[in-house]
């Protein structure tokens, strides 16, 4: 009897302890709507930046341009020559999202860019060394890499985010695809309240442009990487981090 007893204890006891276990367990922050929108935004952009290296590759269209780059000056004419072939780069990627596509050698040099003339032959380690385009040539070793929003050209109002893949060869680095991708997609998912700062604070999407790339004024009472919120003149702001492949948000809104 007192054996049967100490039996119906001890599962009384382990019971309770399970329940206990149970109750404590913390609760997992469910993601938002935005997060995922944000998260397919990335992965497309991955996504096309390969589809575009792919046919890069296939053609050895950074070869080719090299050499009409050096046999013509730099001038637009030899783009000619390759023009079936960029086209089918163009076609690789989602239509309507990015505002430039550019090709840089494996000496840092652009040998190609379908919108912007002034960059053409101009070497991004020395001509355009604090642009996105020159940190991105940094991080050639990576099959891909993802730029946070910069304006480029400089003082041109036009804010992008640039995503970079590796053009190799057999077994050789050739140079770089950049797509840049405007921020107004984004933007668009943004309500006239939420805004995104990077983990130094600053703004890098918000519908206020003048505000992009400086800090937000309540940025130092936020936990970096932390979901939380907070209150001030009489508002309350909720923030939950975002991260993908390098990019690191604070996701900001007003409630």
């Amino acid at each position: 009897m007192k054996k049967l007893s100490f039996v119906v204890m001890a599962i009384v006891l382990v019971l309770h302890a399970s329940c206990s276990v149970k109750k404590e367990a913390p609760l997992k922050r469910e993601g938002s709507p935005l997060d995922g929108r944000l998260a397919s935004f990335f992965t497309l952009c991955a996504k096309d930046a390969e589809s575009g290296a792919k046919v890069v590759q296939k053609h050895d269209i950074v070869k080719m341009l090299t050499h009409f780059l050096r046999m013509d000056g730099g001038g637009k004419k030899y783009y000619l020559l390759e023009r079936e072939h960029i086209s089918e780069m163009i076609l690789a990627v989602t239509e309507g999202l990015y505002s430039d596509f550019i090709l840089i050698n494996r000496h840092g040099v652009v040998v190609y860019s379908r919108e912007n003339d002034d960059i053409f032959g101009k070497n991004v380690r020395s001509a355009l060394s604090d642009s996105p385009l020159a940190r991105c040539f940094a991080r050639q070793d990576q099959d891909l890499y993802i730029e946070d929003v910069a304006v480029f050209p400089p003082g041109s109002g036009r804010y992008g985010i640039f995503v970079s893949s590796r053009i190799v060869v057999e077994d050789s680095f050739h140079g770089i695809l950049v797509l840049q991708a405007g921020i107004e997609k984004v933007e668009g998912y943004l309500d006239g309240k939420t805004e995104i700062l990077d983990y130094e604070g600053r703004y890098r999407i918000s519908p206020r442009r003048e505000l992009i790339m400086t800090e937000h004024p309540l940025y130092e009472r936020m936990k970096q990487g932390a979901s939380g919120s907070l209150s001030a003149d009489g508002k309350r702001f909720d923030y939950h981090p975002f991260e993908f492949r390098g990019i690191r948000w604070l996701i900001v809104g007003e409630r």
